[in-house]
């Protein structure tokens, strides 16, 4: 498994590819778990249009967690490859929440045009017990640098990112961990909605 997971990771840096959303790198996940993730997206502006997404998720160890994945979308954001790194830097601990930064790059087509980006994510989360279910609300702000290589040009960006990850509470779906996120456009970005359900294998 660790060698088709550096093969991904490496086809994706080949294509500079990287993660735009934070997804369930948050979530903790068990050490021994491979995780399985695919999402809706509905991008709401800048190339508004819906699509899906396949990623791989890997704990490395209690403060690092990897992963890579690609989407494809019917609107100006044709297909794009994605890799993430994050990392933990203070624990979720009684009333501490938990304070990491995620790593992205990215390849997306846009309208045409093939952009590169690589960025990083603050994110702070905390999990708390909603009606006896536990659940792990986050806030990030991922900001980003994006070069269109058809262009030669880059643009800056910054955005919102606010979601939560939980387990599905449903009867037959408890294995499986659910993650909702929206994106809000601060500066150059877009805005858009994520709804995915993730399942970890051993």
């Amino acid at each position: 498994m660790r060698k088709i997971l550096i093969g991904i990771i490496s086809s994706s840096l080949a294509l500079s590819a990287m993660a735009s959303t934070i997804g369930v790198s948050n979530h903790p996940f068990t050490m021994d778990k491979h995780i399985i993730t695919t999402e809706f997206n509905n991008y709401l502006s800048d190339g508004s249009g819906m699509g899906l997404s396949a990623k791989y998720l890997q704990r490395v160890s209690d403060s690092l967690s990897i992963d890579a994945g690609f989407g494809i979308t019917d609107g100006d954001r044709a297909s794009r490859f994605i890799v993430g790194s994050d990392i933990r830097l203070i624990p979720d601990y009684g009333r501490q929440p938990k304070v990491s930064v995620k790593g992205v790059l990215e390849t997306e087509n846009i309208n045409g045009d093939r952009v590169n980006s690589f960025g990083v994510a603050p994110t702070v989360s905390k999990g708390f017990s909603f009606w006896g279910k536990e659940a792990y609300p986050f806030l990030a702000l991922p900001v980003k640098v994006s070069l269109n290589t058809a262009e030669n040009t880059y643009e800056t960006s910054t955005a919102l990112a606010a979601g939560v990850t939980g387990r599905i509470p449903w009867v037959g779906t408890r294995n499986l961990v659910g993650n909702i996120e929206t994106n809000i456009s601060l500066r150059n970005s877009y805005a858009s909605l994520v709804m995915g359900v993730s399942l970890p294998i051993e």
